[in-house]
């Protein structure tokens, strides 16, 4: 144990992976403190011995409530950083973005996760430009700080490559998302309460659930139902929330179609029932961030046995998950007819989906919580 020491989490948003994390380094240090601006728990509660220290909430409804929520979490969590926890050891999640950046201003020893990749993010989605004078400052201090970094962890080997050109690829370490079979799982069919409530049961569900921004290439969904509005055994599914949302929303009414719906964000406590109401469900990743993010939903639907149509570049990390681990089909951002076939032979020939399911559930057992423990690099330190 790091008798008397202190291990500081900074994540904006946390979730079950936080949480997961911040329990494996549970007797390694004598506190530890998770500062977060909101805390999703999901089935497992953040153990109360865990001190938690509330920063700004990340608000994602406009580009200019992105910046300020990421800016103003990024000053609180210094100027605490810098007066209470000097000496802790802290454990950076790239949420804000800029939580990386704080060893420049501390002497703190620090471990740094990156959940997205900055400024290579922001300069794919034109918040910045490549050659600006940001960019180019904000990679010198990636040098800078990774050089610095006891461990630095990332999720996929496409990230990995491009974190590369920050730091050596020795010290960058893979540790890929996981999923929590106990709380998710699969659901009869016939048995479900969402599809239940909402008339779906007997119908073959193609579902999108998940942000709709402005780089989420969700529309794709109503597209698929107008071309197969005259097979009434399919329906479609948007449940989410985001830049798109009212757009989405208002483009379903005046197409008068009756085989797609969008609902907004479900409790959480619901997950275990609205995930597996679908038969198939929609993992999109737009070419901008095709080599740096895996959405972490991919993981859920492992869990739940749901194969995925994945939307994305050929060549993205997504699209190499669903070959390696063969829990779906992935197509390019334009091929919709191809989509509508492979929905098809799903449908209609239930050796084939089940077969699928299958190859899905025996992949969630890859992606187990059993991962979080490997961010505990102290575990196997003399201290």
């Amino acid at each position: 144990m790091n008798s008397g020491k202190q291990i500081v989490f900074v994540n904006q948003s946390s979730g079950y992976l936080m949480i997961d994390i911040i329990e494996s380094f549970e007797g390694t240090f004598d506190e530890r403190i998770l500062m977060a601006g909101y805390i999703n728990p999901r089935n497992k509660s953040l153990d109360e011995s865990i001190k938690v220290v509330k920063l700004c909430e990340y608000n994602r409804s406009s580009s200019i409530k992105r910046i300020f929520t990421w800016g103003w979490a990024f000053l609180k969590a210094l100027f605490l950083i810098l007066i209470k926890y000097r000496k802790a050891h802290l454990f950076l999640v790239s949420n804000p973005p800029f939580a990386t950046l704080i060893p420049l201003f501390c002497r703190n020893t620090f471990d740094i996760l990156i959940f997205d990749i900055y400024p290579d993010a922001l300069v794919e989605f034109n918040y910045f430009k490549k050659d600006s004078l940001i960019t180019k400052k904000w990679e010198k201090w990636n040098r800078k700080v990774f050089a610095r970094a006891k461990n630095v962890f990332t999720l996929t080997d496409g990230m990995k490559e491009r974190l590369m050109k920050y730091v050596s690829g020795e010290q960058i370490s893979v540790i890929p998302v996981w999923t929590d079979n106990d709380f998710l799982k699969p659901v009869n069919k016939n048995e479900n309460v969402f599809l239940k409530k909402h008339k779906l049961t007997g119908k073959f569900v193609v579902m999108y659930s998940g942000n709709m921004g402005k780089t989420h290439p969700v529309g794709i969904m109503v597209d698929l139902a107008e071309r197969m509005k005259d097979n009434e055994s399919v329906y479609f599914m948007l449940i989410g929330g985001g830049d798109q949302y009212k757009d989405l929303e208002a483009k379903i009414i005046s197409s008068n179609l009756s085989n797609i719906s969008i609902l907004p964000w479900q409790p959480t406590e619901q997950l275990p029932n609205t995930l597996p109401a679908a038969s198939l469900s929609l993992v999109t990743l737009g070419n901008e961030a095709s080599d740096i993010s895996i959405p972490s939903k991919t993981f859920n639907l492992m869990s739940v046995g749901v194969p995925v149509i994945c939307v994305a570049q050929h060549d993205s990390a997504l699209s190499a998950l669903v070959a390696k681990e063969s829990i779906g089909k992935a197509f390019g951002l334009s091929d919709h007819d191809t989509i509508v076939e492979f929905i098809l032979e799903a449908q209609s020939n239930p050796a084939m989906y089940e077969e699928m399911v299958q190859k899905v559930l025996l992949a969630s057992q890859n992606y187990t919580p059993l991962n979080a423990k490997k961010f505990n690099t102290f575990r196997n330190e003399t201290v």
